[in-house]
């Protein structure tokens, strides 16, 4: 799931990727000055964003406005409106297509190769060169929004997926809250040995694509891969897969250390480990502010680990970026490029914004993936050392461990996930369910996805 950068919404997910095609609409943006003081013209230019925060999280929406009306007050001719319309791949074409799109939309890292080939994002390559600190993107990172020399977005931050579990469930089961377990043989003990007639040792998601999300992340930890290397074959119906769900589904119906209740969304699993009902999850430390701002809990009393092993030494990585609406004039997009970088990177905001969250009752200073190299990022890291509300200590296991970060796939990502859902589903609600056979089945229906696309 890291810290998230200031007016940020808190959403999920070392990274790869190579070229497609120059995205379309954006005629005349080149000829636009990038990151200056405010624009010459005497007109005032209104962008849409899309990271309102949500009203259940007053002290988010404080931030946000708080920093809206610091970045207007920079950039006079600029006015940013907020929206709470988080990114869905499901309606993104046809919210473009209407014409109700933001002006300015944070996605996910695993989108620009779609979003380019559809010609659904605009090209913004003279606003992010003219930004100084776009060179200092490690080069990975900068590859996730640039195809063929162009840019067509902003990498905002980074997570890792790890185990959320409750320190005081882990005391009154006997096992030590500062040793998370690390393998997946310790995992399955441990949910064994924390589950009662009250608590279940484990909850996992299977539904609006994050059965398939972290299906991928406990595939990386077996030493499993989901599709070919070029992208074009599906192979996460393999020996490790296959492990995966066996491993799941004897948690589920051998141990019974899992939640009866399934079709789980990640706001599920983290309400029942905040109300102590579920004493592991699987999530990313970006979910810290929400578990204290929604249920009012004590970050003292949970940790973070790393994803316990099986041979992979790997757990999945991902992020946010920013894309920008295609059907926008140059003007309206250079102001949500503004906004973007100013509330994001402009050192002075990023430390005011970040004690105005910390005196909000924000959490502040979650572990997070580098995203940059050099002194830019060493002067990032300084900040929210410094202004860290949340208990670092917790998750001492999690920021010393010495995984390989593995990206999302990234051809179909979400399809892939979506096909996966209910092998998910199947394995965590029918104990006859054969995990060999559903993940041929799914390989079958997403290699038919990956072969249309490819024609396409």
């Amino acid at each position: 799931m890291s810290t998230q950068g200031p007016g940020s919404p808190l959403n999920r997910r070392r990274f790869l990727q190579r070229s497609l095609a120059l995205g379309a609409g954006v005629a005349g943006l080149e000829l636009l000055a990038a990151c200056g003081g405010a624009s010459s013209t005497t007109t005032t230019v209104s962008a849409t964003v899309n990271t309102l925060p949500p009203s259940t999280n007053p002290g988010a929406v404080y931030v946000f406005n708080q920093v809206v009306k610091d970045f207007e007050q920079a950039y006079p001719h600029e006015h940013i409106i907020g929206k709470n319309d988080p990114y869905d791949p499901t309606t993104y074409f046809a919210k473009l297509a209407a014409g109700q799109l933001e002006d300015g939309i944070q996605s996910y890292f695993t989108e620009p190769p779609l979003l380019i080939a559809r010609h659904a994002v605009a090209d913004i390559t003279s606003l992010a060169k003219s930004w100084p600190s776009f060179k200092d993107y490690i080069p990975s990172i900068a590859s996730i929004v640039t195809r063929g020399g162009r840019v067509y977005g902003i990498p905002v931050n980074g997570y890792v997926l790890g185990i959320f579990y409750n320190r005081k469930l882990f005391q009154g089961a006997g096992l030590d809250p500062d040793k998370p377990p690390t393998t997946w043989e310790e995992f399955r003990g441990y949910a064994k040995q924390l589950t009662s007639s009250q608590v279940a040792g484990f909850a996992e998601t299977s539904t609006a694509n994050q059965g398939g999300w972290h299906f991928t992340n406990w595939m990386y930890t077996a030493g499993g891969d989901m599709e070919s290397s070029d992208g074009t074959k599906a192979v996460f119906n393999s020996p490790q897969g296959v492990s995966v769900l066996n491993f799941l589904k004897a948690m589920r119906f051998t141990d019974r250390s899992m939640t009866q209740q399934q079709l789980l969304t990640q706001a599920d699993t983290l309400q029942l480990l905040a109300t102590g009902k579920v004493a592991m999850v699987v999530m990313a430390p970006d979910q810290l502010n929400a578990l204290q701002a929604q249920y009012q809990a004590n970050l003292k009393d949970f940790g973070i680990g790393p994803m316990p092993q099986h041979g992979g030494n790997a757990a999945l990585t991902g992020g946010n970026l920013w894309v920008f609406n295609p059907k926008s004039t140059p003007e309206v997009i250079k102001a949500a490029f503004d906004y973007v970088i100013y509330s994001n990177f402009n050192l002075d905001v990023v430390e005011r914004s970040l004690a105005e969250q910390a005196a909000a009752g924000q959490a502040v200073g979650a572990p997070t993936a580098v995203l940059f190299q050099g002194a830019f990022q060493q002067q990032l890291s300084a900040l929210y050392r410094k202004y860290a509300t949340v208990p670092l200590e917790n998750y001492t296991a999690f920021m010393n461990a010495q995984l390989q970060l593995r990206p999302e796939p990234r051809n179909q990502t979400q399809k892939m996930y979506a096909t996966l859902d209910p092998v998910m589903q199947a394995i965590l609600t029918d104990p006859k369910a054969d995990p060999e056979t559903l993940l041929n089945q799914a390989a079958h229906q997403f290699q038919q996805i990956l072969d249309q696309s490819s024609a396409s």
